[in-house]
């Protein structure tokens, strides 16, 4: 009864031309009534009025006009964050030269939107190309998640979607080429030498580049690969620590990022998606995924033995490290540890643009989170990285995923998606679907 109410209110609004595209449409008062309130910042379930105009929650109307949406007992939460997506596609379980599903920047934002994903951090793109498609989806009005650029990484040497900043004058002027271009938040590569696929400045250079941010205010986000070099980018500034070390998550480093206030953002998709994927055709056949993931990439999956060597190194250390970040996971955040949601999308095969962020919800699930946690690392927690609060209050942003069912009972339960707001706008989920149709990309 609750799905088919909001599914019948999301073809009516589509029908008078209130989506995300509608400009033309007049101003006025959206009053959100009926529905469970999802309120992750307070860990409150509740009923009332959501008011909202021009894209925004307000406390009270100021507009003449007003249109009150029904809930019907469905449950309204604020739309998920991912702070490392790559939007160039998605990869098949062979090499990107020989299949892939390619998709520009803008429709990657589009499937993220599809699947309740509102809020993307780019991870190893180029300037001009998200410049590019930024100024397009503008002009044309196209609905997508809202992306936050910090250009690409800070290495010590030369990789795929890296910066080569090899000594302090370097890091100076890398710092000030993204101060000038407003770069929300910085990438920069910690691992050790020889590991890993993005070499790692060394260690004087981090310390001016998180010194530098840190003045500017500007969050920084630190690829590691070891646990000792977590530490020393943690006391060193580290506003996140990302990665997937070897071993049990060292008990001093985690009462310093607690006290420090430093997130974790674990590579959980990275590492376990492809794992779970291969041969396993109930996983890789999943309708969720199925609208979004062309039918030649999904057969890749279907066994091992093909899989490309360049995703090996993943699935290796997935396996033998599972275990052991789950159980880091839900340490951290039993050590007051905020951890964050990443999909890694488009990076490597078996993590897809949007649907990874409901694949990581459910390792999330699998390493024993509750559900306010498991929400609070793709909400409240990411949000609080860039500087922003979500949820219901008036001023924030009125990007809202309603559901048919309760997310804090079970990761499943955020697929059940009724309908997608963009400020404050309800999309149009099927325009946002790629299409499947078109030839994949075969070199």
């Amino acid at each position: 009864m609750v799905k088919r109410a909001l599914a019948w209110f999301a073809a009516a609004w589509l029908g008078l031309g209130c989506s995300s595209n509608g400009r033309d449409a007049q101003p006025q008062t959206l009053v959100l009534r009926g529905f469970h309130l999802v309120d992750v910042a307070s860990r409150s379930v509740r009923e009332g009025d959501v008011l909202i105009e021009n894209g925004v929650v307000v406390a009270r109307p100021t507009l003449a006009s007003a249109q009150v949406v029904e809930g019907h007992g469905a449950y309204l939460m604020p739309a998920l964050w991912d702070l490392k997506a790559s939007l160039w596609g998605n990869d098949s379980a062979l090499s990107y030269e020989v299949l892939d599903q390619q998709a520009n920047f803008t429709q990657c934002l589009g499937m993220h939107l599809y699947y309740g994903v509102a809020h993307v951090g780019v991870f190893a793109m180029n300037r001009e190309w998200v410049d590019r498609e930024l100024k397009r989806a503008d002009a044309l009005g196209i609905a997508a998640a809202e992306s936050f650029y910090p250009d690409r990484v800070m290495c010590a040497k030369q990789a795929h979607g890296c910066d080569i900043i090899a000594d302090i004058a370097g890091a100076r002027a890398a710092l000030a080429e993204r101060v000038q271009h407003q770069a929300p938040l910085i990438y920069v590569a910690f691992a050790q030498e020889g590991k890993g696929s993005m070499p790692g400045v060394t260690r004087e250079v981090l310390a001016e580049v998180l010194s530098g941010a840190a003045k500017q205010r500007i969050p920084t986000v630190v690829v590691v690969g070891e646990w000792a070099k977590a530490e020393e980018a943690v006391q060193l500034g580290g506003n996140v620590i990302y990665g997937f070390p070897e071993g049990p998550i060292p008990d001093a480093l985690l009462e310093l990022m607690r006290a420090r206030g430093v997130a974790f953002a674990p590579a959980l998709v990275r590492y376990l998606e492809l794992d779970r994927l291969l041969g396993n055709e109930p996983a890789f056949m999943d309708p969720f995924l199925a609208v979004t993931l062309q039918p030649q990439v999904r057969d890749t999956y279907r066994n091992e033995k093909d899989l490309w060597q360049g995703w090996r190194p993943e699935l290796v250390i997935g396996r033998a490290r599972r275990a052991s970040m789950l159980q880091n996971v839900q340490r951290a955040v039993k050590a007051g540890v905020p951890v964050v949601a990443v999909s890694d999308a488009g990076w490597v095969a078996g993590a897809f643009q949007g649907y990874g962020s409901h694949a990581n919800q459910a390792w999330l699930e699998r390493a024993g989170l509750n559900g306010w946690d498991r929400l609070a690392a793709a909400t409240v927690w990411p949000a609080a990285v860039l500087g922003r609060r979500v949820g219901f209050d008036a001023g924030e942003a009125a990007d809202f995923v309603a559901l048919a069912a309760n997310p804090l009972e079970k990761a499943q339960n955020l697929r059940q998606i009724a309908w997608v707001m963009r400020k404050g706008q309800v999309v149009n989920r099927d325009k946002l679907l790629p299409d499947l149709t078109r030839d994949v990309y075969r070199p």
